[in-house]
């Protein structure tokens, strides 16, 4: 074993064969462009009141954007100001310290949007839980992390009137970031439009990973709540392609983590702690039942994960291959704790089978 820094790896595999506090979601990070105020880069508002005391900052476009995101009821918003002369891009280094959030540019070209993808799917791989948003990237994503809006053209309420569906991230961060782990986004209504253009086949793209925006019933929705994930694998089955189902994996790998934190280089590694440990999640896991975020008809548990820590054993202890359930399971290994869970999250109702059988 290479000696590194302390390693925190928490898996979501969906088996397709076969702690602490809630982390505070629902954050939207918006990057702009703006030279009207050079003191800062970066403000953090909760409120429009908030905002509105500081409109003297932004120019009234990147006013109206940062407006924007509290469509939705987003928890909060975080504003990271660039140069105009700037990149968006320069506004990530920024963002990182944030760890998770709903990141979006205020405008953008292609190359912009293929930078926030490439960005976000890096974070993702350093276990940070940022989500994001891009319009017409140069290559699919393909990733559970970033979604692509695909309509081309929207219709704000208000005098903006029809303008590029990129000219929406903003509100889009908002409605996605306030939906949270509580709701799914399939059929969310984006109160601030009137319509949109929607493309001749809505299935067609959401087979390529697009977010669609639908008009319905004298209202815009989103057709479903979806990812840009297409790679369907045995770890990452076709749940992985929604949001709410993303969101719940993110808001789960923040809350252990956080909670593990607490716990590297204070207590012994032997079995007796990873007992307490595992209560902690498992208590963690009850909360997430009673809000309707697990499944309490399901037994979600945490225990060692037996075959993980043998394996570790048989490394360095070839006998450790004939060594019985318990004794595995009591042997802790040096520094690491190998634990597992299997849960089943809940989703959102989105489909309907009724059969009407006439007399």
């Amino acid at each position: 074993m290479t000696i590194q820094q302390p390693s925190i790896l928490i898996n979501f595999k969906q088996n397709a064969i076969e702690f602490v506090a809630r982390s505070a979601r629902g954050n939207v990070v918006l990057i702009i462009k703006d030279d009207t105020d050079t003191t800062f880069t970066q403000k953090v508002y909760k409120t429009i009141t908030e905002l509105t005391a500081d409109a003297a900052l932004y120019t009234p476009e990147n006013l109206q954007y940062i407006t924007d995101t509290f469509e939705g009821a987003a928890f909060r918003t975080t504003v990271i100001r660039v140069a105009v002369a700037d990149a968006f891009e320069d506004g990530l280094a920024i963002a990182e310290p944030l760890k998770t959030g709903w990141v979006g540019f205020a405008g953008g070209l292609a190359t912009d949007y293929e930078a926030l993808a490439t960005w976000t799917k890096q974070m993702a791989a350093a276990r940070y839980t940022f989500m994001s948003v891009v319009f017409e990237p140069t290559t699919a994503p393909d990733s559970t992390n970033v979604v692509v809006l695909e309509n081309v053209n929207v219709t704000f309420k208000d005098a903006r009137g029809e303008v590029t569906g990129d000219k929406f991230i903003p509100s889009l961060l908002g409605y996605l970031a306030g939906a949270n782990v509580e709701k799914g986004t399939t059929y969310l209504v984006m109160a601030n439009l009137t319509s949109v253009v929607v493309p001749l086949d809505v299935d067609a793209e959401l087979v390529l990973g697009k977010m669609v925006l639908i008009n319905d019933d004298d209202e815009v929705k989103i057709a479903l709540g979806i990812n840009s994930l297409t790679t369907i694998t045995a770890d990452k089955t076709e749940d992985f392609q929604f949001i709410e189902t993303i969101e719940i994996n993110n808001l789960i790998l923040d809350d252990i983590r956080t909670e593990f934190k607490k716990w590297i280089g204070k207590y012994k590694n032997k079995y007796d702690n990873q007992v307490i440990f595992l209560s902690a999640v498992n208590n963690y896991f009850e909360t997430l039942e009673d809000s309707d975020i697990l499944d309490k008809e399901f037994n979600n548990k945490a225990k060692v994960d037996i075959e993980a820590q043998r394996a570790a054993w048989v490394a360095v202890n070839e006998l450790a291959v004939d060594w019985d359930y318990t004794k595995v399971r009591n042997m802790a290994f040096k520094r690491q704790l190998f634990l597992m869970a299997n849960i089943k999250e809940l989703q959102s109702i989105t489909d309907l089978k009724f059969v009407i059988a006439l007399a």
